[in-house]
């Protein structure tokens, strides 16, 4: 989670404090609405009317940073920063910065315990663009499933700060959520009638193993043959899009013991970060958790044999020469043989720290549709590079495989399944053994 786990004070009075949340946190679905009370306090109440009516209980936080609010919280502003052992009443804390980092931390602890004790089943917040941050940040210290809607005067912009690898919805307020009227009545209800719609569905309930799988466009249609011997195999696929948050949310979902099983094939956010690239931003845990979590993980080099640049994350000058592909508004660029030694050594140090659970299967005749020969990104040398430099630092007991194929072949899938099936098959057999050990 992204909050801080500091001693929680004063935090059972807060969850306590009104005694609708004591009659209802049994038998009804509860909605947290978090906003600014100092300038949302109109636009709140309506919301909890709004709740009320459909038959879910509200549940009111208060994330305003002045002392004044337009109506009674359940959860103060006080009772948040208390949770992270800020005392409000200090006048010496006070200002915006302090105040806006204790109360979006200090959120994040209370949603969190609400939602452990089953007093939690959706987050609606409205927001301007403090606000919109700090409401964010809480709803994504939340599990990934509960519905959180985040009804915004920044939705029309770029959202990723405030969405990053999380299942938020962002509405438009369209206009500044300051004064009530008929138009700004009709998108509070739809907010409201959203998330409320959405916590009417209950959670999935895990029926077979998870196996994530990474792509990108010259990967997919490797990916696209993944799903049906998966299930021939009983396993069900979800595919992350290499674009940074997909490799994120692919880490975060193995960290929450979602994913049991990944094929890794297109680790391509990799080779983006040297230059900025479009899919930068996958983070340092990248190709890392399954190995912590004891995941079984088959590698391939997938899409690290171009860099992708776009209008608004453009090429550097140097990079205009190499081989290029004018993919659609986005471009993709040849890494050459120093780019290919630089990664090559970032994932074997990544493979090498889970030496019991990685597979590598290299496709010798392309690492994606454009590098197969013939294909404009063809580079037999700068692969090859990649290929001797990968298998020089890789520790030994990791197996290293070699297919005559390119990526997207279907001989290559079908290779890539029945590998991780092995490994699936041997982690659970060894399971089995240290419970009859244990016995």
């Amino acid at each position: 989670m992204e909050h801080g786990s500091g001693h929680v004070s004063n935090l059972e009075q807060a969850l306590l404090r009104s005694g609708s949340m004591r009659k209802y946190g049994t038998n009804k679905k509860q909605l947290l609405i978090i906003t600014t009370l100092d300038t949302k306090g109109r636009e709140a109440a309506f919301i909890k009317d709004v709740a009320l009516n459909l038959g879910v209980h509200p549940i009111l936080m208060d994330i305003g940073t002045f002392n004044t609010s337009r109506i009674k919280p359940d959860v103060t502003n006080r009772d948040i920063a208390a949770a992270v052992n800020v005392d409000l009443d200090d006048t010496g804390t006070w200002d915006k910065q302090r105040i806006s980092y204790a109360i979006r931390e200090g959120g994040a602890v209370i949603a969190n315990r609400l939602f452990a004790e089953g007093r939690l089943h959706g987050v609606l917040s409205i927001g301007g663009g403090s606000g919109t941050g700090m409401a964010t940040y809480i709803m994504r210290s939340l599990p990934f499933g509960i519905p959180k809607v985040m009804l915004s005067t920044v939705a029309s912009r770029d959202v990723r700060e405030y969405v990053q690898t999380k299942d938020i919805v962002m509405f438009h307020s369209v206009g500044d959520l300051l004064g009530l009227n008929d138009f700004m009545r009709h998108l509070l209800a739809q907010a409201t009638h959203a998330v409320c719609g959405m916590m009417d569905r209950e959670q999935p309930q895990k029926s077979v193993p998870m196996i994530g799988v990474t792509a990108c466009g010259p990967t997919s249609p490797c990916v696209l043959q993944l799903e049906e011997p998966l299930l021939q195999k009983e396993y069900e696929m979800m595919a992350f899009h290499a674009v940074g948050t997909g490799g994120m949310a692919l880490e975060e979902l193995i960290g929450e013991g979602r994913i049991e099983g990944v094929i890794d094939i297109t680790p391509r956010e990799l080779v983006d970060e040297f230059y900025e690239g479009f899919s930068k931003g996958a983070g340092p845990d990248r190709l890392e958790t399954a190995g912590r979590m004891g995941v079984p993980l088959v590698f391939a080099p997938g899409g690290i044999d171009f860099f992708g640049f776009t209008p608004s994350c453009p090429a550097p000058e140097k990079l205009l020469s190499r081989p290029t592909v004018h993919y659609d508004y986005r471009i993709l660029i040849r890494t050459a043989v120093e780019d290919m030694r630089k990664v090559a050594l970032i994932i074997g140090e990544k493979l090498n720290k889970a030496p019991d659970l990685n597979y590598v299967l290299i496709p010798k005749k392309g690492f994606s549709e454009y590098s197969k020969p013939g294909e404009q990104l063809y580079d037999q040398e700068a692969d090859q590079v990649f290929i001797d430099v990968l298998k020089s630092v890789l520790n030994p007991s990791i197996p290293f495989e070699e297919i005559d194929t390119d990526i997207n072949d279907p001989v290559f899938a079908k290779k890539s399944v029945e590998i991780l099936d092995m490994l699936m098959k041997k982690k659970a057999g060894a399971s089995r053994l240290a419970q009859a050990v244990n016995a």
